[in-house]
């Protein structure tokens, strides 16, 4: 039976259906300024070799310790007031890059939008979280994970249209494009303060559950102690390590270095990439929510296995055959990708108490930011080996073990977590940790089988750049 994707998006809430519209339009300015920082410093600003490597590297060292902040704010302030306040910084961040004639002001540009940037995907996490059901979370993080490879896609081709063929000097037009980009996170952000407080009253109060949050402060030590939750992180840790973090370092380091697959063929296979993993969310993001999310991890496992052993291949190959080779692996990569990050992110949020949802949304976005920075190190590091063999077996062998860690899960999680009814309730406090059920829950918790339902959603009702 085929899935109507609209009518799924029509079972959302209002307030589901509104975050997506507004992050429709954030990814879209994502997209026209996503592939151009290092030209644009180096080449059209003219500034010295180092200062695009020292801007990323900001950008990316203050995403991490911002989005931990990110993360406990969200636990003790109203979402409302953050998400603003998270959009605004990201705006005036990327909005700065327009005036980047210099070092100083490029690399304050670095901080402000790396900070911004970092709370993004928190934010957006955390009130897709606040869904009505289980079902509808976890079609919401599906359908953003398609809305944000098509938008950004589509800002990408935008961008790249404007910055060669717009009007005015090369200057001027790069520098509309992250002012663009600028003015839709701003609007984002005027968005969500107008929106939210209207979609909130539509769906009633959850005063007594944001009191609670309140009073029940927790640090990272406290989510990390969740030994279920901190095994995720690591596996998630991972799966972007082999995916994202590879992608655009060490998968066309390996298959050009001995002439395997040219531009062409690089390009292609970045063209599967997004189509593929739109196309998956899209024909098989409701069909997931009926498989338990263990099968899908390890089942990602498989697949990612697979798809590097035939970038092995593809890479001691040579024309049409190295080319195809390349994008059936890419091919899987792109099915496991799209299959697994929306997964996973629902299962952290169901094993999420209320009082932690922040920084568990936090870590997540940690976690794949630092698998999307390790891969690249580790590609630099291992490529000059024996011509990338080192790297493409090290990959295999991670994919091997991602895949046995859901195997592994599958007699861990709670039923109600591995495979969520469709008509139980988004979140719930209290629930402990799965992987302590072998021994005995504590006192007065669900046990491994138990569905376990919970309070109302926080805000009375329910995008690193994400890679």
């Amino acid at each position: 039976m085929s899935v109507n994707p609209l009518a799924v998006v029509r079972e959302f809430t209002p307030r589901t259906r509104a975050v997506l519209a507004v992050n429709a339009v954030n990814s879209f300015g994502g997209g026209l300024v996503l592939p151009f920082l290092w030209i644009y410093l180096g080449e059209i600003r003219g500034l010295a070799a180092w200062i695009p490597a020292a801007t990323l590297a900001v950008q990316a060292g203050t995403a991490v310790f911002g989005g931990l902040a990110w993360g406990a704010v969200l636990d003790r302030l109203a979402p409302r007031s953050v998400v603003t306040l998270v959009m605004c910084v990201a705006g005036a961040g990327t909005g700065l890059y327009a005036f980047a004639t210099s070092a100083p002001t490029a690399l304050t540009a670095a901080v402000v939008y790396g900070l911004g940037i970092s709370g993004v995907g928190t934010v957006l996490r955390f009130l897709y979280a606040g869904a009505a059901t289980a079902r509808e979370r976890g079609l919401a993080f599906s359908a953003d994970y398609a809305v944000f490879n098509a938008m950004t896609g589509l800002g990408v081709l935008v961008g790249g249209l404007v910055a060669a063929s717009g009007p005015g000097s090369d200057a001027a037009r790069f520098a509309a494009l992250y002012l663009a980009d600028g003015c839709t996170f701003l609007a984002a952000g005027a968005a969500f303060f107008l929106l939210l407080p209207r979609l909130d009253r539509a769906t009633g109060p959850a005063a007594p559950a944001e009191a609670d949050t309140a009073r029940r402060p927790v640090g990272y030590r406290e989510v990390l102690g969740q030994r279920t939750i901190a095994v995720l992180l690591a596996t998630l840790t991972l799966c972007s390590l082999v995916s994202y973090g590879q992608l655009r370092s060490g998968l066309p380091g390996y298959l050009t270095a001995g002439g395997a697959v040219g531009p062409e063929g690089l390009s292609g296979t970045f063209a599967v990439n997004i189509v593929v993993a739109v196309l998956t969310q899209v024909l098989l993001g409701e069909r997931i929510q009926r498989v338990r999310r263990s099968t899908v991890l390890a089942t990602t496992g498989a697949l990612w296995t697979a798809a590097w052993a035939l970038v092995l291949v593809a890479g001691r190959q040579h024309g049409a055959t190295a080319t195809v080779t390349a994008m059936a692996g890419v091919l899987l990569l792109s099915v496991g990708e799209a299959l697994v990050f929306p997964v996973i992110t629902g299962l952290l949020n169901d094993l999420a108490e209320e009082r932690t949802r922040g920084r568990v949304n936090a870590m997540l976005s940690v976690a794949v930011s630092t698998g999307s920075v390790a891969g690249p190190l580790l590609a630099g590091a291992t490529l000059p080996l024996a011509g990338g063999l080192p790297l493409v077996v090290s990959l295999i062998a991670v994919c091997a073990a991602v895949a046995l860690v859901g195997t592994a899960f599958r007699g861990v999680l709670p039923s109600a977590a591995d495979l969520p009814d469709p008509a139980d309730t988004a979140a719930r406090d209290g629930n402990p940790d799965p992987l302590d059920a072998r021994t005995g829950a504590p006192e007065g918790a669900p046990t491994a089988d138990a569905v376990v339902t919970a309070p109302s959603p926080k805000g009375s009702a329910p995008v690193t750049t994400a890679p």
